[in-house]
């Protein structure tokens, strides 16, 4: 239609008009780079000769030969000597404590040894101990309030200083 609304008529038909074919989609990849890739799949699997068969085992031919042994003696008696035993030293009780030894808790009985956090009377009580706890010197002496003073260690680790007066040297 024209600006004036008249059809127009034009001179050709629509046969006469060429036309242009649509392309034709094409859908996912072009097959030509699969086949190169199978293609060179087979010429590996061809160039490895069958990697998978099994290589041959080698045969082992045993040969026996005699080998000559001369004729075996039966050992002469000897004689065995007897063991002596060792007699296991006794440990001796130290007659006074030094570092490095071991101490016994002695005469506390029901009151217990105040085993405490530092050398002196002023200091916390960080536990009581009973009569016949062992217990390892690692450090003293101190003097302090008249007593004694040793740093001492339980058997459970435990770190503490308890007064001598209550202490009797021993072994582990």
């Amino acid at each position: 239609m024209s600006e004036y609304g008249v059809q127009e008529d034009y001179d050709y038909y629509e046969e006469d008009v060429p036309r242009r074919r649509k392309p034709k989609e094409r859908r996912g990849l072009p097959l030509w780079p699969l086949l190169v890739i199978v293609l060179l799949i087979l010429i590996v699997l061809v160039s490895l000769r069958n990697p998978f068969a099994p290589s041959p085992e080698p045969t082992v031919e045993i040969v026996p030969t005699l080998t000559p042994v001369p004729p075996t003696l039966p050992p002469l008696p000897t004689a065995t000597p007897t063991p002596f035993p060792t007699p296991t030293p006794t440990p001796t009780v130290p007659t006074k404590i030094t570092v490095g030894g071991y101490v016994k808790v002695v005469g506390a009985e029901a009151d217990q040894l105040s085993y405490r956090s530092g050398p002196g009377l002023n200091y916390a009580r960080l536990t009581l101990l009973k009569d016949g706890t062992i217990l390892k010197v690692l450090d003293g002496p101190e003097e302090a309030d008249g007593y004694t003073w040793w740093r001492l260690e339980d058997e459970d680790g435990f770190i503490g200083w308890a007064a001598d007066d209550w202490l009797e040297p021993t072994v582990p």
